[in-house]
């Protein structure tokens, strides 16, 4: 009963209700983009969008679909070889271009991969390379990603070279060649979208949550309850419970729901094709060996972390400072200053921003990142690290803002 009450506050207000509303045009906005997101080039050379498009990429890409062994990636090269030659690819109107483009994009994936895989160096990308790849140069597509980064590695003018210990550098060679292959090869924009778009889902939810919560604990005190509050039989310990209790629900509720909705409009558009594929066919150099549905799972399961510490932590601050305006600006904070740290292009500031908060809301990155922590001469991934770490930094959280606000004194 304490608990739906709490609920009931948050909720009745004018605020609440304007955040609900936000949050649903948020992720109907974030569909949207994820859906707008795909093209496809006619034979004209004009992109189109929309589900007609949708289901010609579909169409293209499932044609070259399945394990992309040595055979398979001969197959693809010599079609790219003979796609190169025609009048169209070899003109220099950017539109006849546009037209050899399009008849290239139900392999246009893995020649992104090629892309990667016969470059110069770990660190470059050149849009046209594959077009220089020979179908005797297939048997190399997957031994080049380790090659390239353990080259990448071992350059002296590297910052990996310098940024890595030992430890961490063999511990991601060996993530590199235990990864299986070949590849499954699939039409897989659902998943793409999907995860490409999931950071403005999660991280303006939290921004969102961070607000709703604000005001559980500090509207007692601006709405010069908290005398008739505290002095109830229940008021400092069951009543306490209940406040976050409903941060907990609040949280669990509005983000589930608003990322379940999302995922459901998006696949459901877009397609649930490639779910078995792995990481590497969107992110290369990713070392997670994670199917597509793995890392979206894990995606959401980091966010839904990160939006409950950030509203624990705001809970925390409102019960500590008695204000809900200094307390929802803590998620800002902590979600938008490391961004501008990160920006100074310190190597060393930029591992050691591997492992704050705002990285739970945004896994899908995280994912394409070399962030290893060697701890005590064991090696960590930063996923590995953040999970369990701010999973137990938000238990501990419960007791603190319980502690914090049944002490507090009447005014």
């Amino acid at each position: 009963m304490m608990i739906r009450y709490e609920l009931k506050k948050v909720f009745a207000s004018a605020g609440g209700e304007l955040a609900v509303v936000l949050t649903l045009l948020l992720v109907l906005v974030s569909c949207y983009q994820a859906v707008s997101g795909v093209e496809w080039v006619n034979e004209a050379g004009e992109p189109e969008t929309g589900f007609a498009a949708i289901s010609k990429l579909r169409r293209a890409q499932k044609e070259w679909a399945g394990t992309l062994d040595e055979t398979r990636l001969e197959s693809i090269i010599r079609e790219n070889q003979r796609l190169c030659a025609t009048p169209e690819a070899q003109s220099k109107d950017y539109k006849q271009n546009d037209i050899a483009y399009g008849w290239k994009q139900g392999i246009r994936p893995v020649l992104n991969m090629m892309n990667y895989a016969y470059s110069a160096d770990f660190q470059e990308y050149d849009w046209y390379r594959n077009e220089q790849v020979t179908p005797d140069q297939a048997g190399d597509f997957y031994a080049n990603r380790t090659k390239l980064m353990t080259q990448w590695m071992h350059a002296d003018n590297s910052s990996a070279s310098h940024l890595l210990t030992e430890k961490e550098q063999a511990y991601l060679v060996e993530q590199y060649e235990t990864l299986d292959s070949p590849f499954d090869y699939d039409y897989s924009e659902g998943w793409t979208q999907l995860m490409n778009n999931s950071v403005s889902v999660i991280m303006i939810t939290a921004l969102i949550l961070g607000y709703l919560c604000a005001g559980i604990f500090a509207n007692e005190f601006r709405w010069k309850s908290d005398s008739i509050f505290f002095s109830t039989v229940l008021g400092r310990n069951r009543a306490v419970w209940a406040k976050v209790k409903a941060g907990f629900l609040l949280v669990t509720g509005l983000y589930w729901a608003a990322v379940t909705l999302y995922s459901l409009i998006t696949l459901g558009c877009l397609g649930f094709d490639g779910w078995n594929c792995p990481i590497q066919i969107k992110m290369w150099k990713s070392f997670y060996h994670l199917k597509l549905w793995q890392a979206w799972c894990l995606t959401c399961l980091g966010g839904y972390i990160g939006n409950l510490f950030f509203a624990f932590l705001t809970m925390w601050v409102s019960a500590k400072t008695r204000s809900s305006m200094f307390a929802a600006t803590v998620p800002f904070l902590l979600i938008f200053l490391p961004n501008f740290l990160d920006n100074l292009g310190n190597d060393r500031v930029s591992k050691l921003l591997g492992l704050l908060p705002d990285q739970l809301l945004q896994l899908d990155q995280a994912l394409r990142y070399f962030n290893v922590y060697e701890i005590f001469g064991k090696v960590f991934s930063a996923i590995s690290l953040l999970l369990p770490t701010f999973t137990a930094l938000t238990l501990l959280l419960a007791p603190i803002i319980y502690r914090e606000f049944c002490r507090k004194q009447i005014r």
